[in-house]
């Protein structure tokens, strides 16, 4: 298919296609062979035919291959089609400020809107940003502030512009690397509670390019230069006058909107003469605050207007009081909010406090489970929530309606009465057992076919996981935290969440020493695997905890544990690498074959013997696929690429190795993955001498690798780029990448990479002249070739005529100096070494 517009739904709706249909499409994509989809979707083969041959009409392709191409695309742009929530209500004014925003919009960058709570700032913002969608070619994202604290600010922006933060990398850097060149329109939605960090991170983003607007919302001003305030006002309601007639008073917008929401409530309810002054007085008194004019009208079917307004004499003195007045108007959702709350029943209070532990939005199963469990005689969540649903309290979201959610202003009242009504500790406590369970769950299914899916599922309900996690990590429960992180090492490492589970390690690690259980190595080894990307020696350290941890614990714990090392050590202690394996191999037996894999994949990475490590690669493969694993099995045959391009090897097995990990990423929606095979592919390249196509692909996906935090595939890709530059004689060029690759690399560990571009980089110093650092550099890259395992080294010797050459200028004895001063230096070291000194002059002949 050759574009598409809109969402996923749309294309598939454009084409007729059922929803049935669509879940077939998406099976072929995944390469599922017919019995495979029936069973899946408990349909007989012979139906899966008929859909099958349905979409092919449908769609005008005559063969499999070609649909699932069209599965893939589909998927592929439903990933990049950011939408925005639907509004469930209408707007009902605001027909000025529409008109306002939007000329403000064309003419500057960042619009603010600021107002108090209550006002209706995001339905606003979320509806000129849609009215503008059609400008905007990169699309529009939104970054809701709401559910995250100051720490999490980066992040979230990070995700909504396709940035994936990861531990290690300078977030605002890549923020503004990404923004630089987007034309699209990103909403930044409640900002008044971190308001400092947001400000930090849109000013990055506006100075970054010129191509890129902002419209935030706020209690106050972000305060960057540039910014336009648009302050919005609470809607226009009927002096005394105007209120005498439905026709006066039914042209002003607070009118209006109670009207139209009252007679969603109420269906039949109309504006009358004989109710238009009470109305009239009911908007006035709640000073046009939309969320306040909505909660009143909820309650049409038990008052009317009159009546209402008799209930506000009594819930609302601070509108009466004189001065009181001028109070901030959060005190007036407070006086809203109180009096909807006293209209509800013992049960619904005690419902509705409880919800106010959720952060974000949340299922029915969720509400049973962490507020109901502890009521069984009560009435039942079934009847209490739809009537929370139907006094606005509580919103229905999403199309399917299938998920709720507090308003914000309401939610933080809800967690105030919760508190105060001594049910907030066991109610944390089902929470977090609700989520850990969800979350354990939720884990063993990232290991099978169902892992895109299961994938979603967790990023919808990231906000509770977080705030399960953050309760247990305050209250100190060392047992549980680390329960955490080995339930969620999967979703960060597939979701390119690194540098968020890195946090959350380190306020694991500062609870002090944990308990030995199998729950505890499980999470310490988990923690070594999320770490071993970024940082080699911290991810082996944890690795050596959960072996001293696991010692007098079951074999699948040892097992776990001993894995742990094995991969940790690949990059530290190579020799623990194959016993620690090996150990773990044989402790796991035939039970657990996922296990099992992983350990292969590990194997395939440390055997010595090449055609030893492709065995394991391909035993590896074939249980990940066993077990549905496609992401892992994608990987692996990455693995056995590895190998044998590390080994000179550049054949058409290597190639086919790729292409089925290319393809297996493309159907699991692993971005990381696919990336992966596009360096692979830029390394098969340059092996057969193609090495302009080499640098294209490298090129390529090196803002990917950087966005998805990659260091090590990122130092592989600079170190190609750094060698063609040196090529084409552009030493400057080839300097910044080659020492670029060093320092993306050195952390996470790659010996056969670090020293090739350790001794490349010496080379390009040695033609500018500055011989004593290229015999520094020297020094470094013996010692990383001697203390890498014999298979990790380059298969190429060192350089002898650089060698010469240098001894030559600098003089045996200068040489010696230079070359021992490198020896003693880390990578990151010697790097320094040669920024911080001047080259001295070269002694000996020239």
């Amino acid at each position: 298919m050759a574009g598409h517009d809109g969402g996923l739904a749309e294309q598939l709706a454009r084409n007729g296609v059922t929803e049935r249909e669509a879940e077939v499409l998406a099976a072929v994509s995944e390469r599922l062979r017919n019995r495979a989809i029936a069973e899946r979707l408990h349909i007989s083969v012979r139906t899966v035919e008929s859909h099958i041959a349905a979409l092919m009409r449908k769609f005008g392709v005559t063969d499999r291959a070609a649909l699932g191409e069209i599965g893939v695309e589909l998927r592929r742009s439903a990933v990049l089609d950011i939408t925005l929530p639907a509004p469930l209500t209408s707007l009902v004014g605001r027909a000025d400020e529409l008109a306002e925003l939007t000329v403000l919009g064309g003419a500057h960058r960042l619009v603010t809107l600021i107002g108090p709570a209550g006002v209706g700032k995001t339905r606003l913002a979320l509806h000129v940003a849609s009215q503008q969608a059609a400008s905007a070619p990169d699309g529009v994202r939104l970054a809701d502030l709401a559910p995250v604290g100051p720490e999490l600010v980066g992040d979230t922006v990070a995700r909504a512009l396709g940035v994936v933060p990861q531990p290690g990398w300078p977030l605002r850097d890549v923020l503004r690397e990404t923004a630089g060149g987007m034309r699209g329109l990103l909403v930044v939605d409640n900002c008044e509670h971190v308001i400092a960090e947001a400000a930090e991170i849109v000013t990055d983003l506006l100075t970054a390019g010129s191509l890129l607007r902002v419209i935030a919302t706020s209690r106050e001003p972000l305060g960057v230069p540039g910014e336009v305030s648009y302050q919005l006002h609470p809607l226009p309601v009927p002096d005394p006058p105007a209120a005498s007639s439905a026709d006066t008073a039914g042209t002003y917008d607070a009118v209006r909107l109670f009207v139209d929401r009252a007679a969603t409530a109420a269906p039949g309810f109309t504006l009358t003469d004989a109710n238009a002054a009470s109305v009239a007085a009911l908007c006035q008194r709640l000073d046009g605050l939309p969320l306040a004019i909505e909660l009143a009208a909820s309650r049409v079917r038990s008052f009317d207007p009159a009546d209402l307004v008799e209930h506000l004499d009594q819930r609302f003195e601070l509108l009466s009081a004189g001065s009181r007045t001028a109070l901030p108007r959060q005190q007036t959702l407070r006086g809203a909010i109180d009096w909807s709350y006293d209209l509800l029943d013992d049960a619904e209070r005690a419902l509705f406090d409880r919800l106010g532990v959720f952060p974000a939005d949340f299922d029915y199963a969720a509400v049973e489970a962490v507020c109901w469990a502890d009521a069984p005689g009560a009435a039942a969540v079934i009847t209490l929530l739809p009537a929370l649903v139907d006094k606005s309290l509580v919103t229905a979201v999403g199309r399917d309606g299938r998920r709720y959610r507090l308003l914000e202003t309401i939610r933080l009242y809800a967690a105030e009465r919760l508190t105060a009504s001594g049910a907030e500790a066991g109610t944390w406590q089902r929470h977090a057992s609700h989520y850990l369970a969800f979350a354990e769950h939720a884990a063993q299914w990232l290991r099978t076919m169902e892992q895109r899916a299961w994938l979603d599922r967790l990023t919808t309900e990231q906000p509770n996981l977080r705030a399960a996690l953050d309760r247990r990590i305050v209250d100190g429960d060392i047992e549980s935290a680390w329960r955490w992180i080995a339930a969620l090492e999967r979703f960060w490492d597939v979701s390119g969440q690194r540098r968020e589970a890195q946090e959350w390690i380190q306020r694991a690690l500062a609870l002090g020493r944990p308990p030995a259980t199998r729950q505890v190595v499980a999470g310490v080894a988990a923690a070594s695997a999320l770490l071993q990307p970024t940082d080699a020696r911290a991810a082996f350290d944890l690795a050596d905890k959960a072996v001293d941890l696991a010692v007098d614990l079951d074999d699948l714990t040892r097992a776990r544990a001993a894995r742990a090392v094995g991969m940790g050590a690949i990059w530290v202690q190579a020799e623990r690498v194959l016993p620690a394996l090996n150990d773990a191999l044989a402790l796991f037996g035939e039970h657990h074959p996922w296990e099992t894999a992983l350990t292969m994949q590990g194997l395939a990475q440390a055997s010595r013997d090449l055609s030893e490590a492709i065995d394991w690669g391909r035993r590896s493969v074939a249980l990940f696929r066993s077990v549905g694993d496609q992401m892992y099995a994608a990987n692996a045959l990455f693995i056995m690429a590895q190998r044998a391009m590390y080994a000179g090897v550049a054949d058409d097995e290597v190639e086919a190795w790729l292409s089925e990990s290319r393809a297996l990423a493309e159907a699991a929606g692993s971005e990381g993955d696919e990336t992966h095979a596009t360096v692979g592919f830029g390394q098969l390249e340059w092996l057969r001498g193609n090495h302009d196509r080499a640098t294209d692909l490298m090129a390529g996906c090196l803002p990917t690798l950087r966005r998805l935090g990659d260091q090590r595939c990122t130092g592989r890709a600079l170190y190609v780029l750094g060698e063609r530059a040196y090529e084409r004689g552009d030493l400057g060029s080839a300097e910044q990448h080659l020492a670029a690759s060093i320092g993306a690399i050195t952390l996470a560990g790659q010996s056969f990479v670090l020293v090739r571009a350790l001794e490349s980089l010496a080379a390009v110093l040695a033609d500018q002249g500055r011989r004593r650092h290229a015999a520094v550099l020297l020094g470094a890259a013996h010692t990383a070739r001697d203390s890498a395992s014999t298979h990790m080294r380059p298969v190429q010797p060192p350089d002898d005529d650089l060698r010469r050459s240098l001894v030559r200028q600098l003089g045996p004895a200068g040489f010696d100096a230079a070359h021992r001063e490198g020896e003693c230096l880390s990578p990151t070291q010697a790097l320094q070494a040669i920024s911080d000194q001047r080259d001295l002059p070269a002694h000996g002949p020239a």
